[in-house]
């Protein structure tokens, strides 16, 4: 999104927020350049939502201010507080002269509490803008990504192939702060060579551990059987258990990568190359959420790859081991070690999609 820090600052209550910390770390600095904002300044105070309340922030804020035109006071880390059932901050009693930024910082867990961060978040934009304040909300842009390593590239004096640049975004899960992080390591690695290449992404990058998972069951779904391990073990290397690598991100993953493959193959069966050009009585079966129509441009062309390969009879059976997998893991059937159990889903997985010989 494009960031007018001019209008901003016509608002008493300011929140950043969004997935992609690049950019709302950049917008936020850039704000307070505009606001003439700096660190030590005495009208400034600073919060941490989870040792703070927001009774707290609109006192500071409606403190009268010293030496400067407006009182500012900057929370950190807003979604740790979670509003209360019927609270309601008092945002909309702050002062002229009040200036209140509340930032929505990266926050770590497993996919169940980065969804409830979600519904954080979006109690918080609706109070913010209840209030009258601005929500700002900074999302990943793979296309804008991809220009933006581009450039990071060149400033650092070199080149990089269109592939790598791809990969890289991939393997960062189209996080331009991860990715901008990674070629730091890139630029070290290839000391003496001008150009960052494709195989040098893979060897250093230490991807997400979705696009682990994704190249695991991609591997599975082309007949690469050694690749599909080797990224299993890859996942299991920083699981103390096998059980826990499974429930928390394998399971939940790969089973949402089947939903997208079987929403990919109606679409081909409606002779459509993209979810975007599906007609109505394709598109209106996509579910609200893992719908395909909302992901990442540089994961629908692989699926739609894949999902042409495959009949809805496979993906069907594809599912039915992920539910045999879970249930072995669970002790509902007999099973061996957790990792026997998950190199037998996908050997598995790759004989119901493996044409036979």
């Amino acid at each position: 999104m494009t960031f007018q820090p001019e209008k901003a600052l016509k608002h008493r209550v300011v929140m950043f927020g969004g997935d992609e910390e690049a950019w709302r770390q950049s917008a936020l600095q850039e704000f307070l350049v505009a606001a003439q904002i700096q660190k030590d300044d005495f009208d400034l105070q600073t919060f941490n939502a989870d040792e703070s309340t927001p009774m707290d922030w609109c006192a500071a804020a409606g403190t009268l201010p010293f030496l400067a035109e407006r009182r500012t006071v900057i929370v950190r880390h807003l979604l740790r507080r979670d509003l209360e059932k019927g609270e309601k901050p008092k945002f909309e009693m702050l002062p002229e002269y009040a200036l209140l930024i509340l930032v929505a910082d990266d926050e770590s867990g497993d996919e169940n509490r980065q969804g409830r961060l979600k519904t954080l978040r979006k109690n918080w934009e609706k109070a913010v803008s209840t209030a009258g304040g601005l929500s700002l909300t900074f999302d990943p842009d793979p296309k804008a990504v991809k220009e933006e390593i581009k450039r990071a590239v060149t400033k650092l004096g070199k080149t990089i192939s269109e592939q790598a640049a791809t990969t890289l975004m991939e393997m960062t899960g189209g996080s331009l702060s991860r990715a901008l992080d990674e070629l730091q390591k890139l630029d070290l690695f290839v000391v003496g060579q001008n150009q960052i290449r494709e195989s040098d992404v893979k060897e250093v990058v230490m991807p997400s551990r979705e696009w682990n998972v994704y190249r695991m069951v991609d591997s599975v779904f082309v007949g690469q059987m050694q690749e599909a391990l080797s990224q299993l073990r890859i996942l299991m290397s920083s699981a103390t258990k096998a059980e826990e690598a499974a429930f928390s991100r394998i399971l939940p993953t790969v089973s949402r990568h089947l939903r997208l493959l079987w929403q990919a193959r109606a679409c081909v069966e409606a002779n459509c190359s993209s979810p975007n050009l599906a007609p109505e009585s394709v598109s209106r079966l996509f579910p609200e959420k893992n719908s395909i129509a909302k992901e990442q441009p540089y994961r629908l062309g692989p699926l739609m790859k894949t999902a042409a390969r495959l009949s809805f009879s496979q993906i069907e059976r594809c599912f039915a081991i992920v539910a045999d997998t879970d249930a072995r893991l669970k002790g509902s059937l007999s099973s061996f070690s957790g990792l026997d159990t998950l190199e037998r889903m996908l050997l598995e997985m790759s004989a119901v999609v493996t044409p036979p010989r």
